[in-house]
């Protein structure tokens, strides 16, 4: 991070001074006391399971040279001396101060939403940009309120791209983080339903994911998803600079001849330029020309790269292949929606197996009115691909076991568990040598705790 004055601070964020600072140089910001770097400026932010103000006195003692508080704290005894600014939030003094910083930054800033595929997109787009100059991306799936500030803070003006992934569940969210983080080049990678809990429908989705766009720099450029018809009506609406990517005729990326290759893919792109990823799923060749759309978007010359995904590794829990025992275990338990269960499902139907496919699918999580309805379609789903074996694993995704049995699937190979803990050891003991078991669900569910529990018995199998 640049160092920053207390008095800037003060100022962006809206506070005021409680205690004394005014010499105080931040060259850090951290929201959480065990991470305190000397010099670090500690935000005291409160949420439904914890208190930042509890921890204060020791981010003090760990080198903090300042802390953020709320104007509802009385300011503790113990650091009354201590350089505090107070406000009406901490977090929305934390985008305010990040908003702030990142005018002063000359880094091109990279903003990925979408409903699937946003984390893989982010992680491919800061690999190929590593090629062309130095880098920085959210850690994990950093995509919120309190992520995207932090990631901008870590960016300073050696860094040339600033890659930020922006997640949302309500209205109103994608354009505050679009705000906070001004984005040079604006992406959406696909529009679908999820997360209709708070936005309420496909056309609410939209609206959300199109949001992005509000601040969007000058001579910014948009970066779209030409084969998602929600993508094309928010470029067909938008009136700056758009490219988009895909395979469709009209994508200025466009993937053309795709080859199966190992776990992975080779396929060409513009009829120049041959790319060869090594890793599974299908869905993630839109993800790859997503990142060589932002390239393109920045000037960048795609076409002497080809080799730039052959070391390419998917974050954690993203169709994550692994032999347990004498079984082939596919985690993909990151998080789930319609769209990305039915990719994980057309990609387990693709494998050559020589046992049996087996899926373990949890809830799908806030998909509102119709979240019954989208169950069922992926019960049907599973019993069109002829898959061997269906756990489901949840209230919601036992509508995924009845509508499969109702499209034909055999009862006797559909089993429904209320919560992964009602999984026993015995059941996972019945699996047979060679089984490939792919195993999905929300967030929320936590379905990692099957592998786990997979693991811990592999020497049955």
């Amino acid at each position: 991070m640049e160092v920053l004055l207390f008095e800037e601070v003060v100022k962006a964020v809206n506070g005021r001074i409680a205690c004394a600072g005014s010499n105080t140089r931040v060259k850090g910001v951290s929201t959480d006391s065990r991470n305190i770097r000397a010099g670090d400026l500690f935000f005291a932010l409160k949420g439904d399971h914890f208190d930042g103000h509890q921890y204060v006195v020791e981010a003090m003692h760990a080198g903090a040279v300042g802390a953020v508080v709320s104007n509802e704290i009385k300011t503790n005894l113990a650091y009354e001396n201590f350089p505090t600014i107070k406000v009406q939030d901490t977090v929305t003094a934390l985008g305010d101060l990040a908003r702030y910083y990142r005018q002063k930054l000359d880094t091109k800033i990279i903003g990925i939403t979408g409903s699937n595929g946003k984390t893989t997109t982010k992680e491919m787009t800061y690999h190929v940009l590593s090629r062309f100059g130095s880098a920085v991306r959210s850690q994990k799936s950093f995509n919120n309120f309190i992520g995207v500030p932090v990631t901008i803070f870590e960016i300073e003006n050696k860094h040339q791209y600033g890659v930020l992934e922006m997640g949302t569940n309500a209205p109103g969210e994608i354009r505050r983080l679009s705000e906070i983080s001004a984005p040079d080049i604006a992406v959406i990678v696909n529009v679908s339903k999820t997360h209709l809990e708070g936005l309420g429908c496909i056309e609410g989705v939209a609206l959300a994911k199109g949001e992005i766009l509000e601040n969007l720099r000058k001579d910014g450029v948009f970066v779209y998803n030409v084969d998602n018809p929600w993508c094309v009506k928010i470029a067909n609406e938008f009136k700056g600079n758009a490219l988009g990517f895909g395979f469709n005729h009209q994508a200025h990326i466009r993937c053309t001849d795709v080859r199966k290759k190992d776990k992975g893919y080779v396929f060409t792109v513009n009829e120049r330029l041959e790319i060869d990823i090594p890793i599974p799923g299908y869905h993630n060749i839109g993800n790859c020309l997503a990142s060589l759309a932002v390239c393109l978007a920045l000037g960048h010359d795609i076409y002497g790269i080809g080799d730039v995904f052959s070391s390419f590794e998917l974050p954690q829990m993203r169709i994550e292949q692994q032999r347990v025992g004498k079984i082939t275990l596919i985690n993909d338990a990151y998080n789930a929606n319609p769209e990305s269960v039915r990719a994980a499902l057309q990609y387990l139907s693709e494998m050559e197996s020589e046992g049996r496919k087996v899926f373990i699918c949890g809830d799908m999580l806030e998909l509102g009115n119709e979240s019954l309805q989208l169950h069922r379609e992926i019960g049907e789903t599973v019993a069109y691909l002829n898959i061997d074996l269906l756990w489901t694993v949840g209230t919601h995704a036992s509508e995924i076991a009845k509508a499969a049995k109702l499209s034909g699937m055999p009862e006797g190979r559909v089993v429904s568990f209320n919560d992964v803990t009602d999984i026993a050891s015995s059941a996972i003991k019945g699996f047979r040598e060679n089984d490939t078991v792919l195993i999905k669900g929300s967030r929320g569910m936590h379905m990692e705790n099957i592998v786990e529990k997979f693991i811990e018995h592999d020497t049955s199998f």
